[in-house]
């Protein structure tokens, strides 16, 4: 071989040799700037478990709210109706029973009539016995008056269509040809029973 391809063919190394080396470099200075792109953009992040459920926990959170809210509205109208209607029922009995107990013997006849819209059921036919036995028979051979006023009055026990309750009743009774009137003072359990758009009553006993 010649002096002169032997030079040619180093040259052709050298500068071969000069050429992958500067790829290399390329390469290696490129890699870091490559790298950093990457962590510039990192991937989005997944939903935690705990904020998925979030929407839900708050949603059924208001509906327990609305829930509770609508049940305790509930609750105090239907406590306000009854105490409405106990209310009602005892108001009924102190009048009812004023006038069942009271009769005069001028006017026995009206009294006794009124008595009867203010009575219902088994106690009707009670009232009718113990008026025809007792109380005008007395009245009539007297002169007999009596007057009676309720001065306490309790619900002992409600229902919505029918009341118990207990009375405190004074009656202060005149008989002709006696001074001075005679006083006493009753307890009497009443049951109100709710009958024809009104409150009767049903039963009464005295304690």
């Amino acid at each position: 071989m010649s002096a002169t391809t032997e030079t040619t063919a180093e040259k052709a190394s050298t500068a071969a040799e000069k050429t992958a080396a500067e790829k290399t470099e390329t390469a290696t200075a490129e890699t870091p700037e490559t790298t950093d792109n990457l962590e510039l953009t990192p991937a989005a992040a997944p939903r935690s478990p705990a904020r998925r459920l979030l929407p839900i926990v708050l949603a059924a959170l208001l509906v327990a709210s609305a829930v509770a809210v609508a049940l305790l509205g509930w609750g105090a109208y239907s406590e306000s109706r009854a105490q409405r209607t106990q209310d009602a029922a005892l108001a009924a009995a102190r009048d009812n029973a004023t006038q069942v107990l009271s009769y005069n013997s001028t006017t026995l006849d009206a009294d006794l009539a009124r008595s009867r819209g203010l009575i219902s059921g088994g106690f009707a036919a009670k009232f009718e016995e113990l008026a025809s036995s007792v109380i005008v028979p007395a009245v009539r051979q007297q002169s007999l008056s009596t007057k009676a006023t309720v001065v306490r009055a309790a619900v002992i026990d409600a229902q919505s269509d029918q009341v118990r309750a207990l009375l405190f009743v004074n009656q202060t009774t005149t008989v002709a040809g006696q001074p001075a009137p005679h006083n006493a003072t009753n307890q009497v359990r009443v049951t109100m029973t709710w009958t024809n758009g009104k409150w009767l009553i049903s039963d009464m006993q005295p304690l």
